[in-house]
């Protein structure tokens, strides 16, 4: 894979690009994990498509990174698809990385061709009540409770439920402080505040989300999201919060169908 790099004023982002082809996929990773969730992904979909990987700014190699936030980790997706001469672009996310694609498709129209989500939810603000905002905004409180080898530990026991993701995740989380991790996840709530328009989003999205994702409310968001707006919804089976790491067989597979390259 060809390794890129973008120097930006608030730090550099790193991304992972394979393939010539004319449509491109950009696969972004969920919170405290990196461009290494999509590995199964990634050698899939080369056959058909240029695949980037990227690290989220404040994430992976793309730290130190100063003011992160959803909106400017947007407008940074946005860099690194102008670098590789993209104009428009297949969005695949995973959890936070859903609502960066979201974010992208908000502020840029025109530049994404399509969305694809995993254990992630919208982020109009008609979705979320009042007690849901609340139990988001103290999170960061909770997370400074616990212990940090607990705290990572039980994340990684939470997301994934196979042995391959767990250690993947765990690996993932022992590159972030606790400090970071809190940090992270207070700009996570914090950058879907901005979206209080209710702007229903004009491309073709596919809500996706493992059987066993306990994650919050993922599920019943994307239910009432997928409900609402008539939006395609696939459950993946034997699959957690990292579904396409769990099982990226039946992942790969509704993910071509979604782009067309496969059998409906």
């Amino acid at each position: 894979m060809k390794h890129g790099l973008i120097d930006q004023e608030h730090g550099t982002v790193h991304y992972w690009k394979v393939g010539e082809k004319s449509e491109c996929i950009v696969f972004t990773h969920g919170a405290l994990m990196d461009h290494q969730l999509f590995k199964h992904q990634i050698d899939f979909f080369k056959k058909d498509f240029t695949v980037i990987a990227w690290d989220v700014p404040a994430h992976g190699q793309s730290r130190p990174y100063r003011q992160f936030s959803l909106k400017r980790a947007a407008d940074e997706l946005i860099n690194v698809t102008d670098k590789e001469g993209f104009k428009s672009v297949h969005l695949v996310g995973q959890s936070m990385g859903g609502y960066i694609a979201q974010i992208v498709a908000y502020n840029y129209p025109g530049r994404v061709k399509s969305i694809t989500t995993i254990g992630s939810s919208p982020i109009q603000a008609r979705y979320y009540s009042k007690p849901d905002h609340w139990f988001l905004s103290i999170t960061p409180t909770i997370l400074r409770l616990y212990p940090y080898n607990r705290l990572i530990k039980d994340i990684a026991k939470q997301i994934s439920i196979h042995e391959e993701g767990q250690a993947y995740a765990l690996k993932s989380l022992k590159q972030y402080s606790k400090t970071e991790i809190i940090k992270v996840m207070k700009e996570v709530y914090i950058g879907i505040q901005d979206y209080r328009e209710n702007k229903v989003l004009d491309v073709p999205i596919m809500i996706t989300y493992g059987d066993n994702d306990k994650t919050g409310k993922v599920r019943e968001y994307s239910n009432e999201w997928s409900k609402a707006e008539q939006i395609p919804l696939k459950v993946i089976p034997n699959a957690a919060h990292n579904a396409n790491m769990d099982n990226p067989e039946f992942f790969n597979e509704i993910l071509k169908t979604h782009l067309g390259r496969g059998q409906v």
